[in-house]
Protein backbone atom coordinates (compact mmCIF):
# COMPACT_ATOMS: atom_id res chain seq x y z
CA UNK A 1 0.00 0.00 0.00
CA UNK A 2 1.42 4.19 -0.79
CA UNK A 3 2.36 6.00 2.27
CA UNK A 4 3.20 9.58 2.13
CA UNK A 5 5.62 11.08 3.85
CA UNK A 6 5.13 15.01 4.37
CA UNK A 7 8.77 15.97 5.36
CA UNK A 8 8.05 19.09 6.22
CA UNK A 9 5.81 18.37 9.33
CA UNK A 10 7.40 14.64 9.56
CA UNK A 11 4.24 12.88 9.00
CA UNK A 12 3.73 9.92 7.52
CA UNK A 13 0.39 8.62 6.63
CA UNK A 14 -0.10 4.69 4.91
CA UNK A 15 -4.32 5.18 4.30
CA UNK A 16 -4.97 5.57 0.78
CA UNK A 17 -8.23 7.99 1.49
CA UNK A 18 -6.12 10.80 3.33
CA UNK A 19 -3.20 10.24 1.09
CA UNK A 20 -5.34 10.81 -2.19
CA UNK A 21 -7.19 14.23 -0.64
CA UNK A 22 -3.85 15.50 0.45
CA UNK A 23 -1.71 14.88 -2.69
CA UNK A 24 -5.24 16.01 -4.47
CA UNK A 25 -4.64 19.68 -2.89
CA UNK A 26 -1.27 20.26 -5.32
CA UNK A 27 -2.89 18.67 -8.50
CA UNK A 28 -1.62 15.13 -8.02
CA UNK A 29 -3.67 12.01 -8.63
CA UNK A 30 -3.17 8.68 -6.89
CA UNK A 31 -5.07 5.64 -6.86
CA UNK A 32 -5.58 2.07 -6.94
CA UNK A 33 -6.37 -0.38 -10.25
CA UNK A 34 -7.33 -4.03 -10.95
CA UNK A 35 -3.73 -5.95 -11.56
CA UNK A 36 -5.33 -8.33 -14.55
CA UNK A 37 -4.26 -11.92 -15.46
CA UNK A 38 -1.19 -10.67 -18.11
CA UNK A 39 0.06 -8.67 -15.52
CA UNK A 40 0.35 -11.42 -12.86
CA UNK A 41 2.15 -13.65 -15.77
CA UNK A 42 4.79 -10.57 -16.50
CA UNK A 43 5.62 -9.93 -13.00
CA UNK A 44 7.77 -13.05 -13.16
CA UNK A 45 9.95 -11.33 -15.65
CA UNK A 46 12.63 -9.03 -15.18
CA UNK A 47 11.85 -7.32 -18.31
CA UNK A 48 9.36 -6.91 -21.22
CA UNK A 49 10.36 -7.32 -24.90
CA UNK A 50 8.59 -4.79 -27.15
CA UNK A 51 5.61 -7.32 -27.56
CA UNK A 52 4.99 -7.78 -24.54
CA UNK A 53 4.99 -4.18 -23.24
CA UNK A 54 2.66 -3.43 -26.11
CA UNK A 55 0.48 -6.32 -25.03
CA UNK A 56 0.27 -5.03 -21.87
CA UNK A 57 -0.93 -1.72 -22.39
CA UNK A 58 -3.12 -2.85 -24.99
CA UNK A 59 -4.57 -5.29 -21.92
CA UNK A 60 -5.21 -1.85 -20.01
CA UNK A 61 -7.71 0.01 -22.96
CA UNK A 62 -9.95 1.40 -20.63
CA UNK A 63 -6.56 3.39 -19.07
CA UNK A 64 -5.82 4.02 -23.02
CA UNK A 65 -9.09 5.29 -23.96
CA UNK A 66 -8.29 7.97 -20.70
CA UNK A 67 -5.72 9.47 -22.73
CA UNK A 68 -5.24 8.44 -26.46
CA UNK A 69 -7.28 11.68 -27.46
CA UNK A 70 -5.02 13.93 -25.62
CA UNK A 71 -2.42 16.18 -27.22
CA UNK A 72 1.18 14.94 -27.66
CA UNK A 73 -0.30 11.46 -26.29
CA UNK A 74 2.20 8.34 -26.16
CA UNK A 75 2.95 5.57 -23.71
CA UNK A 76 5.55 3.01 -22.39
CA UNK A 77 6.33 0.54 -20.30
CA UNK A 78 9.34 1.20 -17.26
CA UNK A 79 10.94 -2.00 -16.11
CA UNK A 80 13.82 -1.65 -13.77
CA UNK A 81 15.65 -4.39 -11.54
CA UNK A 82 18.79 -4.57 -9.70
CA UNK A 83 20.57 -6.48 -12.26
CA UNK A 84 19.94 -3.76 -14.92
CA UNK A 85 23.07 -2.66 -16.78
CA UNK A 86 22.21 1.03 -16.28
CA UNK A 87 20.15 1.56 -13.55
CA UNK A 88 22.14 3.35 -11.57
CA UNK A 89 23.27 5.94 -14.64
CA UNK A 90 19.22 6.49 -15.12
CA UNK A 91 18.25 7.09 -11.78
CA UNK A 92 21.22 9.90 -10.76
CA UNK A 93 19.23 11.68 -13.96
CA UNK A 94 15.60 11.56 -12.26
CA UNK A 95 16.54 11.82 -8.57
CA UNK A 96 17.45 15.51 -8.60
CA UNK A 97 14.84 17.61 -8.28
CA UNK A 98 13.19 18.78 -11.93
CA UNK A 99 10.18 19.15 -13.75
CA UNK A 100 8.87 17.77 -16.75
CA UNK A 101 6.66 19.58 -19.83
CA UNK A 102 3.95 17.07 -19.81
CA UNK A 103 1.83 15.00 -17.08
CA UNK A 104 2.96 11.92 -16.63
CA UNK A 105 0.99 8.64 -15.48
CA UNK A 106 2.13 5.82 -13.41
CA UNK A 107 0.35 2.69 -13.06
CA UNK A 108 2.33 0.28 -11.37
CA UNK A 109 2.10 -3.74 -12.29
CA UNK A 110 5.18 -4.99 -9.94
CA UNK A 111 7.30 -3.40 -7.73
CA UNK A 112 7.67 0.11 -5.75
CA UNK A 113 9.26 3.34 -6.51
CA UNK A 114 9.25 7.17 -4.80
CA UNK A 115 7.98 10.28 -6.05
CA UNK A 116 8.76 13.31 -4.36
CA UNK A 117 7.46 16.30 -4.63
CA UNK A 118 7.71 20.26 -4.10
CA UNK A 119 4.44 22.19 -3.59
CA UNK A 120 3.56 25.55 -4.65
CA UNK A 121 3.53 26.93 -1.23
CA UNK A 122 7.02 25.08 -0.08
CA UNK A 123 5.52 21.68 1.11
CA UNK A 124 7.94 18.69 0.64
CA UNK A 125 6.48 14.87 0.59
CA UNK A 126 7.52 12.20 -0.61
CA UNK A 127 4.93 9.15 -1.51
CA UNK A 128 6.00 5.39 -2.23
CA UNK A 129 3.33 4.09 -5.12
CA UNK A 130 3.00 -0.06 -5.61
CA UNK A 131 1.83 -2.33 -7.64
CA UNK A 132 -1.74 -2.17 -8.11
CA UNK A 133 -1.67 1.90 -7.80
CA UNK A 134 -1.46 4.57 -10.50
CA UNK A 135 0.61 8.14 -9.54
CA UNK A 136 -0.18 11.36 -11.64
CA UNK A 137 3.03 13.63 -12.45
CA UNK A 138 1.83 16.92 -12.73
CA UNK A 139 3.68 18.86 -15.92
CA UNK A 140 5.40 21.98 -14.68
CA UNK A 141 5.17 20.33 -10.89
CA UNK A 142 8.93 20.16 -9.19
CA UNK A 143 9.51 16.65 -8.54
CA UNK A 144 12.43 13.68 -8.15
CA UNK A 145 11.86 9.96 -8.67
CA UNK A 146 14.01 7.35 -6.82
CA UNK A 147 13.62 3.43 -6.27
CA UNK A 148 13.31 2.12 -3.07
CA UNK A 149 15.81 -0.36 -1.27
CA UNK A 150 13.66 -3.07 -3.91
CA UNK A 151 15.45 -1.42 -6.76
CA UNK A 152 12.39 -3.50 -8.70
CA UNK A 153 9.16 -2.22 -10.67
CA UNK A 154 6.91 -2.44 -13.62
CA UNK A 155 5.07 0.51 -14.57
CA UNK A 156 3.21 1.69 -17.51
CA UNK A 157 3.23 5.46 -18.26
CA UNK A 158 1.15 7.62 -20.26
CA UNK A 159 2.02 11.23 -21.30
CA UNK A 160 0.08 14.00 -22.64
CA UNK A 161 0.80 17.86 -22.38
CA UNK A 162 -1.69 20.68 -21.70
CA UNK A 163 0.90 23.37 -23.38
CA UNK A 164 -0.24 25.38 -19.92
CA UNK A 165 3.00 24.92 -17.79
CA UNK A 166 2.84 27.45 -14.82
CA UNK A 167 5.89 29.59 -14.04
CA UNK A 168 8.05 28.37 -11.47
CA UNK A 169 10.42 30.32 -11.36
CA UNK A 170 9.63 31.97 -8.38
CA UNK A 171 10.35 28.60 -6.18
CA UNK A 172 14.25 28.54 -4.81
CA UNK A 173 15.30 24.90 -5.56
Amino acid sequence: MAYLNIINDNLEIYDMNNISLIMRKFGIEIGEFDINELVLEYQKKDTLNENERNKLISSYSHIVEKFKDKSGYRSDVVCFYPEFEHLDFILKKFSPIHFHYENEYWYFVDGEAKFGFLGTDGTKFEVVVQKGEYIQVPEGLWQWFELTEKRRMKSMRFFYSTNSIPLRSAIKV
